[in-house]
């Protein structure tokens, strides 16, 4: 019986060996991408990528996690992250050149002054400029693209007026308060890359003033990897640049983004080695994890925690005896269990297992005699109301959903679930932030639980789908992101007071701490971890 291939991102990495098919052979005891040479540059054969649903948008402001990997191959970042050479896995601490190749910052801490790289050109030739970098961070914030927006405010960038080109390689962007805890380090993120300025005003409609619309189908961008075929509902390409001006060179020709709904389908796909890349759920990395064709890939996501959360004025929530009875019903341990299949890790507290500041609260312990009886305490005892849960069709949301239903049946809670498309529940959840109640994990780009409840919980945030307000949590959350890294003592303060919060007044269920999972094909070396689950592709090299 063959033993079930998890693997630490560590220890597969470590164990991999790189070598011919026109590559020079190393031994993966470092992580690092094998130099190429012109002519092995795009070389390679065409990787299978497999998706359960077309994207909606190529959007990089303003988009799904999908859309997320494609956006870190079509264009670049200000900076980016050293990826560690043990483990393959970004270390956001460390902030390296790539389309700036330097950076100052001015003795006061109020201004950052990029300088980019005079190589650096898009896919037409023509060269990335400050005024590119400028039009793409005035798009997200005049044009309000959602979380993109939300993410360049947590790095203190807020008004235009903010940034100034000095010349066509030079930006200078001022912090009135002091660059903050993410100020440099934002830069790497997907919604900072830099797209083309010109291209999108020569596609575009007059209407279109953001290109909102253009960028659906098309991109300009100055990544390894350029946009190709597409074919809406069925697969798009993403073609090897092979003129890219940055370090890490693509030797694979082309990644072929195939949408197969089904995730037994992908399962099969992968197994007989007819793809490369998927993503899926614990039952399929279970069976794939004994299969010698496939590796699985599971690590801890940072403050990554799965919760169920509501609306508190909205009934049944509205009364404090209700929303406590659901966190006592849940079932933690059937969860990580069944939904998980050892793909997660337990947690039992809004901050993740590996984050900075938690501590198990009991709390979160399921009793399910005391949420009885808190329900039978409840204005609404013998007649609760029932409410709705919108989830994505065939997501661990949505079997994290059914047993919660099954939980809450036994203390006289009706929770239904609504099954949704990935886009149509985006417009629900995104678009119009219409959620009363929600099984929401969201990959936050920062291991802190501060940048966590900013996200989550803040009044304008985009991914606060329940529109919850609380104006000493919008205060709390906003001054963290001024806090020193170093300065843990103030931070643990401003964290203890917005879980007191979240924890005091039963907002919220922490369900699991989730898991990055993937499952990528034993042909392929050099797997690595960007945040927010995406793998850099111009890294990836064929396996002995």
């Amino acid at each position: 019986m063959s033993k079930r291939r998890v693997l630490p991102l560590a220890a597969a990495l470590l164990t991999a060996v790189a070598s011919s098919v026109a590559l020079p052979a190393i031994a993966q005891t470092e992580f690092a991408p094998t130099p190429l040479s012109p002519d092995q540059v795009g070389s390679g054969p065409r990787l299978i990528y497999l998706h359960h649903e077309y994207p909606a948008t190529l959007d990089p402001q303003n988009t799904s996690a999908f859309v997320g990997q494609l956006a870190m191959e079509f264009f670049d970042t200000l900076v980016t992250y050293e990826i560690d050479p043990a483990t393959g896995i970004a270390d956001q601490t460390k902030i390296v050149p790539r389309l700036a190749s330097s950076w100052d910052i001015s003795a006061d801490n109020k201004v950052l002054t990029f300088h980019l790289n005079p190589a650096a050109k898009f896919w037409d030739g023509s060269p990335v400029t400050a005024d590119d970098v400028y039009w793409s961070i005035e798009r997200a914030l005049v044009g309000r693209m959602g979380w993109g927006t939300t993410q360049i405010e947590t790095g203190g960038i807020f008004k235009v007026d903010q940034m100034k080109v000095v010349d066509p390689e030079t930006l200078e962007i001022t912090y009135p308060d002091g660059l903050g805890r993410y100020a440099l380090r934002n830069f790497a993120s997907m919604s900072l890359t830099v797209m083309s300025k010109a291209a999108c005003e020569a596609g575009r409609t007059a209407e279109d003033t953001w290109c909102v619309e253009w960028i659906k189908k098309n991109a300009m961008g100055s990544g390894p990897y350029m946009l190709g075929e597409q074919r809406n509902g069925e697969y798009l390409t993403a073609v090897a640049n092979k003129a890219y001006w940055g370090d890490a060179k693509p030797f694979y020709s082309e990644v072929m983004f195939r949408v197969v709904p089904d995730a037994q389908t992908r399962m099969l796909l992968m197994e007989s080695g007819e793809a490369d890349i998927a993503f899926m759920t614990p039952n399929e990395y279970a069976v794939l994890s004994k299969s010698p064709n496939t590796k699985v890939f599971s690590v801890p996501s940072q403050q990554d925690v799965a919760v169920l959360r509501w609306k508190p004025d909205v009934p049944p929530f509205d009364d404090p005896k209700i929303r406590e009875a659901v966190i006592k019903a849940i079932p933690y341990e059937r969860l990580v269990t069944e939904v998980c299949k050892g793909f997660c890790t337990p947690v039992q507290n809004l901050v993740g297992v590996n984050t900075p500041g938690y501590v198990a609260d009991p709390e979160f312990t399921t009793d399910v005699e005391a949420a009885k009886k808190l329900v039978a305490e409840s204005k609404y005892a013998g007649n609760v109301p029932a409410f709705e849960v919108p989830v994505v069709q065939g997501s661990g949301n949505m079997t994290a959903g059914v047993i919660i239903q099954d939980a809450l049946r036994g203390i006289g809670l009706d929770m239904q679930i609504k099954p949704l498309t990935q886009n149509a529940f985006d417009d629900i959840a995104w678009g119009k932030r219409d959620l009363k109640v929600s099984i929401h994990s969201m990959g936050p780009w920062w291991n802190d639980f501060m940048y966590w409840a900013y996200w989550m919980y803040r009044t304008d945030s985009a991914t606060n789908h329940i529109q919850f307000s609380n104006a000493t949590l919008d205060k709390d959350v906003l001054a963290a992101l001024l806090v020193p890294q170093d300065d843990t003592e103030t931070y643990g303060k401003l964290q203890t007071e917005v879980l007191d919060i979240l924890n005091g007044e039963h907002l919220a269920a922490p369900l699991y701490q989730v898991n990055w999972n993937a499952a990528v094909s034993s042909r392929i070396c050099n797997v690595n971890k960007f945040p927010w689950g995406t793998i850099t592709f111009s890294w990836l090299r064929p396996c002995a």
